[in-house]
């Protein structure tokens, strides 16, 4: 039989605490409301963190990489407006969709060429080209919504339909992270992504293709990023230019509390996912119960600093 003692340290591991953290917010929330307890309400807590957990997965692996990425939720309002755009004109959704994501790759590329031709820093790099996206975006429709008449029935399933109850995007997110978890551990990408993220000197000594990695990992979170906004265009109905800030801290917050589970200390993609959830269960809960929007605000902001310094701890070796 296996000790007691062995059995309480395996479970309160420090990179499964945010596991229980989870567990306790939806047993509080779920104690101070009906609603919330509600199996609907559950599974709308679940498509709910779809969105965000697509558009901030390139970023995860960006921060990884030593990297920062603070342009995808304008990329992502660029692409809900030239979506809605499209369509507006004509478009069949596929095809719009498909133009949408295709233009949004390029703020990515621009990204990537600014931090590993011209040498910006990555916050300054990506701080101008989400400035670029937010101000296409407003420019398509003069800074207001552009509002659609109807919406793809097939996209309209991938927004709100349901398989057995579980929410079709749900189902997406799971499968697109699951692929993404297996590329991030077992192969050299994954392994050229922490090594740069480690030591960038040693890593390009090692013969790691710094530039190629870097431009690739700007691409696909644009791509995600964009495809997030498509879906956005769908959800609302409308492009919406100006959706980007309220996606920015629960983002960055989803991508620095994945830092804190599985790999203490360094983003990954099934700590992001897991941290998309909390978001989600935080935002709903928080709303179910009348709480004052600021609260939230300063929970999160609070849940960031906490992802942040385990971060930083772990690269000054105080967190293994």
């Amino acid at each position: 039989m296996v000790p007691a003692k062995t059995i309480v340290k395996t479970l309160f591991k420090p990179n499964l605490i945010l596991l229980w953290v989870l567990f306790l917010m939806v047993f509080f929330f779920s104690t101070q409301s009906a609603a919330f307890r509600s199996v609907e309400n559950l599974m709308e807590v679940l498509r709910s963190c779809g969105i965000i957990a697509l558009m901030v997965l390139g970023v995860t692996w960006i921060v990884a990489s030593g990297e920062t990425d603070i342009s995808f939720p304008e990329i992502a309002g660029f692409a809900s407006m030239m979506t809605a755009l499209l369509v507006k004109n004509g478009m069949i959704w596929g095809a719009a969709a498909v133009l949408a994501v295709l233009s949004g790759i390029l703020y990515g590329l621009l990204s990537g060429t600014l931090i590993t031709r011209f040498r910006f820093p990555a916050l300054i790099a990506t701080i101008a080209v989400g400035s670029l996206a937010k101000a296409v975006a407003n420019m398509i429709n003069k800074g207001q919504p552009l509002y659609l008449q109807s919406i793809d029935p097939t996209v309209q399933f991938l927004v709100y339909g349901k398989v057995l109850g579980v929410p079709v995007l749900f189902i997406l997110v799971v499968v697109v992270y699951l692929l993404a978890a297996w590329i991030q551990d077992y192969t050299t990408t994954g392994q050229h992504l922490y090594a740069l993220g480690e030591n960038r000197k040693a890593s390009l000594e090692a013969g790691i293709k710094e530039k190629k990695i870097i431009m690739s990992f700007f691409a696909l979170s644009a791509l995600l990023a964009s495809f997030s906004g498509v879906l956005l265009a769908a959800s609302f109905s409308s492009g919406q230019p100006r959706i980007g800030g309220s996606f920015f801290i629960d983002g960055l917050t989803t991508v620095f509390l994945g830092a804190m589970i599985i790999k203490a200390g360094k983003p990954n993609v099934l700590g992001t996912l897991i941290g998309a959830i909390i978001i989600s269960v935080l935002s709903n809960g928080i709303t179910l119960m009348g709480v004052p929007y600021y609260i939230g605000s300063i929970i999160k902001g609070l849940l960031m600093i906490a992802g942040v310094a385990v971060i930083v701890l772990s690269k000054r070796g105080i967190i293994k």
